[in-house]
């Protein structure tokens, strides 16, 4: 049996991947002495759990939730006098509580997301005679009424063999390795009935007489002036489908039909409501088959008022009419089903073996043969058959079925309310106070000394028989060597000008392409413009087809084509093999057109990466693109809300390195009033952004061909049947203009990129070093803190990865996580920028007291290294932190796809084997003094700054705790 608090950095310093997803531990690792202490580890942790035994009376509370003292300076309208009509019982020199505990800040974050928050509500009202009634994660309302006793017997019910589903992919040595083990943990329990019987989910009836329609309010931040938003409602309707078990043909039918429904731009109830105008962005995400009982849902966000809420519902509604009486086209069933068709063949990426065990859950877990989840040519095979026999008829009748006709389903629609925030605050202050009011003397006791041993118990360090209990892998047990991936570069292949680089992996015969096309010549006022060109890249027509014909057709072809924007910072010329800050000024900017198919359609493939090229139809797309950018900035304004630590670092790292202001600017932040601001000009006038949007694209394809690239992965073989289409591509297809030829691309690595100069003005001038704080309406915070370790040119030792990951699984999940109950803490260090930053994810803390935390992060590494807490037991602690920092470089296996485009990356950026090798070296060898040199650089860090993504009550009571007001960003949803 493992020692708890030992064991949680087991699992995230070891060498391997993993995650935890519910009740559903996985592990994968490349290493096989990690493979296996890993699985001990888990079994042991699973079953047998010192958290329910007495000695583990703190789990509970550091994990899940507790009753901790408030801190003096909480500035709080609440008085101890509780709620009104209930006599003060309290003492006056009792403390004030709050709630704290990982799992009760990361369910108040995730109930601060509308659309997960919409998700929660209409399972709980679509299932109301089943387990899914309740959420699996917790109500934080709810949370604070699990009792120590709830929780240990609850474990012992159901956290028990006979309740438990058992997976083991790999070299078959590894299998029977694994089982063995296995079956050592599991066996002696034996069998216990009432595990099983009462963890069986009975199906939910369509019970409904007619559709169940609600109405929640969800919290959105005022805008500046204080007023109330104008736009934000939601409305989502969900249907119940299976009261029984789908034939194995059903099932890849509705995965069919929501292709057909809501696969494309073009699709015809995804662009019956994109068309509309009544709201932002589709919502609700199809079909869902994760459940005992799959589900369909559709809607749509920001819909700009109550009106049009049941515009929404009537549209969506009349849409699945017309579909039932017109059906689908030929060309429409033939995209979808050639789509999922090859989905299916392709498989998964590089965790195959784990992305096998989750699908086959969806079966096996509800007692059902668990390889009905695997196969699929029975199925794809009938369902063929049937669709040659009734044609769209199949689709239409499960419209009318299943959607039409069906009346369980769930209307539900949120409003947007800018006092909720504010009202949820107080209701959890009143349930404290009314809690603590009805405390004896004796219960409030031991509360408050159960959080003094708890706060004891964190300090304190695991004594070295502790640690022996855990298994641990040596720096012997990891590969010396880095991982590589194959390329081949041919320069002026077919004597076109463009490079040709190649990857030879094994890719079950499919071909991955990716065309690169250099856009640096574009001024750097039109930069702002790349998202809406590679949006109509993407969605619409050609000359002689329409949106929905030519990408039907992609479908039909090709298992996808699509473009996308690539911004790389590459090292100087004479950096290969060294490890320097970059100066942030040499780069590649190239729009990248990529796709995949079988090698019998490379000629079609290309043919179709030629008509994106020069036969796009920009004109006759307004509706398109005014659509794509709508929901493309109506999803990075949640996202802000719901991923705030990815922006706040992204935010801090613009500030320090022109590269990294112009990545912020196109995916920031910034992005935000960007896109706003496009949107507004193509309602202006659309005619002249049109025309702004054709040059661009004809500068980009008439550029000189020594900015291009050609990459394909796959086979040997498949790459060999494709050089003919490719050489046709570059030789014939690709637009050149003899008379007036584009000048050389210059070599990026030698000089600075044109960009660079009008964006380090506007860097100096809109974006200084300053701290920041970004509004959302959210109950937790996402707080950020950065600055400059090392400057331009200066060399970086490997060892830096190792410290970051040290202050990642030590000081920041001890203190932040652990003791200050944010769900995730972070310390992120780039060796390409020379930018250190720390950042917490879903924070309930003040983000004043976060920073006083932050600050002391260096002291505490200081303190390790003075007190041996580093070099004890023969350098333990570095070991541990070197080997994850090598499961972090060399991550999970890759999949075909993934592996060539890695290789490209790599390549392009100037890096060299010598260099990852090099750094490498560097990690393993890493020693106690550089964890000194590293601390003693964060305490003296240059210019340091911050970025705060939280409420505004967060950044008023920041104000009134320590007297710092922030210059404040408003994200309105």
């Amino acid at each position: 049996m493992y020692e708890m608090d030992a064991l949680v950095p087991i699992l995230l310093q070891l060498y391997s991947q993993y995650k935890t997803q519910q009740s559903v531990p996985q592990v994968a690792s490349r290493n096989r002495a990690d493979f296996r202490n890993l699985m001990d580890v888990y079994l042991d942790a699973v079953f047998h759990p010192r958290a329910v035994e007495e000695e583990g009376w703190w789990v509970l509370l550091q994990e899940g939730w507790r009753y901790d003292v408030a801190d003096d300076n909480s500035s709080s309208e609440t008085s101890e006098e509780g709620v009104e009509g209930e006599e003060r019982t309290l003492a006056d020199n009792r403390a004030k509580f709050e709630y704290k505990g990982v799992v009760f800040s990361e369910m108040k974050g995730a109930y601060s997301d509308p659309e997960g928050y919409l998700d929660r509500i209409t399972q709980s009202l679509l299932f109301p005679d089943s387990p899914y009634f309740y959420d699996s994660g917790g109500d934080p309302a709810v949370i604070p009424t699990l009792s120590r006793d709830e929780f240990v017997q609850f474990y012992k019910k159901y956290y028990h063999p006979t309740n438990a589903r058992l997976f083991v992919a790999g070299d078959e040595v590894d299998v029977y390795h694994a089982l063995s083990r296995a079956d050592s943990y599991m066996t002696p329990m034996g069998y216990n009935p009432d595990s099983r019987k009462d963890s069986v989910i009975v199906y939910q009836q369509r019970t409904f007489k007619k559709p169940l329609s609600e109405r929640k309010p969800f919290a959105v931040a005022s805008t500046e002036s204080g007023e109330e938003s104008s736009q934000g409602f939601m409305l989502c309707i969900t249907w119940l489908l299976n009261t029984q078990p789908f034939t194995p043909m059903m099932e890849l039918a509705w995965v069919v039909l929501d292709s057909l429904l809501l696969g494309k731009p073009s699709s015809p109830l995804r662009k019956a409501l994109e068309d509309s105008n009544l709201g932002e962005e589709t919502i609700g995400g199809g079909v869902d088959d994760e459940l005992l009982q799959s589900t369909f849902a559709i809607g749509m966000k920001g819909i700009k008022s109550r009106e049009d809420v049941s515009s929404v519902e009537d549209l969506i509604m009349d849409t699945l009419h017309q579909l039932d009486n017109v059906g689908f086209t030929d060309d429409e069933i033939a995209s979808s089903m050639n789509t999922i068709e090859f989905r299916l063949r392709e498989g998964g990426g590089g965790l195959r073996g784990m992305e096998i065990f989750l699908a086959s859950l969806s079966k096996w877990n509800y007692d059902l043969d668990p390889a009905d989840a695997l196969v699929y040519e029975d199925a794809l095979k009938s369902l063929k058959d049937e669709i040659s026999r009734t044609g769209s008829n199949t689709f239409q009748q499960m419209i009318r079925d299943f959607l039409i006709t069906n009346n369980h389903r769930v209307v539900l629609e949120l409003y947007p309310s800018t006092t909720l925030e504010a009202d949820q605050l107080k209701d959890e202050e009143i349930q404290i106070s009314r809690a603590t009011s009805r405390m004896s003397d004796e219960e409030y006791q031991r509360i408050i000394d159960e959080n003094a041993k708890l706060k004891q118990l964190q300090e304190s360090e695991e004594s070295p028989e502790v640690i022996a209990t855990n298994p641990s892998l040596s720096i012997s047990d990891i590969d010396s060597q880095s991982i590589e991936y194959p390329i081949s570069v041919e320069e002026d292949a077919f004597k076109s000008g463009v490079s040709l680089i190649t990857h030879s992996v094994s890719s079950s015969g499919i071909l991955y392409v990716h065309f690169g096309l250099d856009i640096s010549m574009l001024p750097y006022e039109d930069v702002v413009m790349l998202p809406a060109l590679v949006s109509l890249l993407n969605e619409a027509g050609t000359s002689q087809l329409s949106d929905a014909q030519f990408r039907n057709y992609i479908g039909k072809v090709t298992g996808g084509v699509g473009a996308s924007l690539e911004i790389i910072t590459v090292k100087p010329t004479g950096w290969d093999d060294d490890a320097k800050v970059l100066p942030g000024v040499n780069m590649l900017s190239l729009l990248m057109i990529s796709g995949k198919c079988t090698s019998d359609k490379s000629q079609e493939l290309f043919s179709i990466f030629e008509t994106i090229l020069t036969d796009i139809n920009i004109q006759e797309s307004k509706s398109i693109l005014q659509n794509s950018l709508k929901s493309s900035l109506s999803s990075k304004k949640s996202s802000v809300a719901s991923r705030g630590h990815s922006f706040a670092d992204r935010r801090i790292r613009g500030r320090y390195s022109v590269r990294n202001f112009i990545d912020e600017k196109m995916h920031g932040v910034t992005s935000l009033q960007d896109e706003a601001a496009i949107l507004d000009s193509i309602e202006a006038d659309w005619t002249t952004f049109a025309l702004r949007l054709e040059n661009i694209m004809k500068a980009v394809v008439s550029g000189n061909r020594s900015g291009m690239l050609l990459d394909l992965t796959g086979d040997a073989s498949v790459i060999e049947d494709a050089i003919e289409s490719a050489e046709d591509f570059l030789v014939n297809k690709l637009p050149l203009d003899l008379g007036n030829p584009a000048p050389p691309t210059p070599d990026f690595r030698s000089v600075e990129h044109p960009w660079i100069a009008a964006a380090r003005l506007e860097m100096i001038n809109s974006d200084p070093v300053q701290d920041e704080g970004i509004v959302v309406s959210t109950q937790v915070a996402y707080v950020g803190e950065g600055g400059l370790l090392y400057g331009s040119g200066d060399e970086v030792n490997g060892s830096t990865s190792v410290v970051s990951h040290y202050l990642t699984t030590g000081y920041m999940w001890d203190v932040i996580r652990a003791k200050n109950g944010a769900y995730g803490a972070y310390s992120h260090f780039s060796n390409t920028d020379g930018v250190a930053t720390l950042y917490t994810y879903r924070d309930p803390n003040t983000p004043d007291t976060t920073l006083g935390l932050f600050h002391a992060a260096a002291d505490a590494i200081l303190n390790d290294a003075s007190t041996e807490t580093l070099t004890r037991n023969d350098n333990a602690a570095i070991t541990t932190a070197v080997i994850g920092t090598i499961g972090s470089l060399d991550g999970s296996a890759l999949s075909a796809q993934d592996a060539g485009y890695v290789a490209l990356i790599r390549y392009l950026r100037g890096e060299s084997s010598v260099a990852r090798q090099r750094w490498r070296n560097q990690v393993l060898s890493t020693k106690v003094e550089d964890f000194v040199d590293y601390a003693n650089r964060m305490k003296s860090w240059k210019n340091p700054s911050q970025a705060i993504v939280a409420s505004e009550s967060a950044f008023s009571e920041m104000k009134a705790r320590v007297g710092v007001e922030l210059p404040l960003f408003r994200v309105q949803r």
